[in-house]
Order: structure tokens, then C-alpha cells, then sequence
């Protein structure tokens, strides 16, 4: 079974590193990509820094690009309209990325709903102690939704309601 490629964006870089550290203790099969430093590479060290001239979103594109992963973390406390834009535009420019959204916070539904109109394939509340990264990654992996079942529910509805007018 071919590993699982991962990565983690994250604007604080101490915050990225311990996500990619535990991300990496969870299952042998899953690949946590990260950004090294090479002492040998200056193209490459060049390539890590933050460019200026980029926005974060620019930035953040670039990573993915660059890295290739299958699945990607976007650890945000709150989700927020900048949040719903990072997705669309890596729908848009990455669309072999399946982006899970971490939240701190939860978030009102229309938000939830809003960011996976965006792109995102899974919402997981960092709050909830029994998140069982693995089971998560393989799921979306798969193609599969990782939302709670009162987000569901929600969706549900919409899908009624819209279908039965």
C-alpha cells in the first residue's frame, strides 16, 4: 500500500512543526511532508523563505506545489472568509489536494458549509480529545467527507429542501 503523502499549513512555524511531529507518530503508511533545510541546496534555501512580494495565500500555493501532497492540514482557529478563499484557491491552482481544516473553535454551520463549498473535504475540531488522525487521513483519502453528523444533518436539509421545491 502506497504511503498517504501529508502536510500542514500553518502560518506559525513552531505551531507546523509540532503538527508535522504528531502527525508523524500516528501510522507508518501516511508521509509527512515537510520543508528541510539544505546546506547544500541554495536554490532550495532560497525557496523556503517567505517572498515579500507574495501574499500568504501566494505563499501557501507555492508550498503545496512544491510538495505534492495528497492531503493537506489547514490549522486555523476559527474559520473565516480568508480561510474560504485559501481553499478556493487551492481547489483552483492544487486540485489533487484534499484539504482538512483544523478549527479551535466551532464555527457557525453556514461557515462549516461555506468552506466546504470551498474545497474543504473534512472539518475537525481540535477540541474534541478522541481525533484519530489516521482513520481521518485514509478517509478523505478515499474521497470520503469528514464532517461532524450535526453538519451533516445540516447538509442534508439543504438537500431536501432544495430538491423537494
Amino acid at each position: 500500500m502506497p504511503k498517504i503523502t501529508v502536510a500542514v499549513i500553518e502560518n506559525n512555524p513552531n505551531r507546523r512543526e509540532q503538527l508535522e511531529q504528531y502527525l508523524k507518530q500516528n501510522d507508518q503508511n501516511i508521509e509527512v511532508l515537510c520543508d528541510q533545510k539544505s546546506f547544500y541546496d541554495i536554490n532550495m534555501e532560497r525557496r523556503l523563505k517567505s517572498r515579500e512580494n507574495l501574499s500568504l495565500k501566494e505563499n501557501t500555493i507555492a508550498r503545496i506545489k512544491r510538495l505534492k501532497p495528497r492531503v493537506i492540514f489547514v490549522n486555523t482557529q476559527l474559520l473565516t472568509k480568508e480561510s474560504c478563499e485559501l481553499l478556493f484557491e487551492m481547489r483552483q491552482n492544487c486540485p489533487d489536494t484534499v484539504p482538512v481544516v483544523l478549527v479551535k473553535e466551532l464555527s457557525k454551520d453556514n461557515h462549516v458549509l461555506q468552506a466546504l463549498q470551498c474545497g474543504a473535504r473534512g472539518i475537525v475540531d481540535c477540541g474534541s480529545m478522541s481525533i484519530d488522525i489516521s482513520k481521518i487521513i485514509r478517509a478523505v483519502d478515499k474521497g470520503e467527507p469528514w464532517v461532524s453528523r450535526k453538519i451533516l444533518t445540516k447538509m442534508m436539509e439543504k438537500i431536501v429542501f432544495t430538491t423537494s421545491h
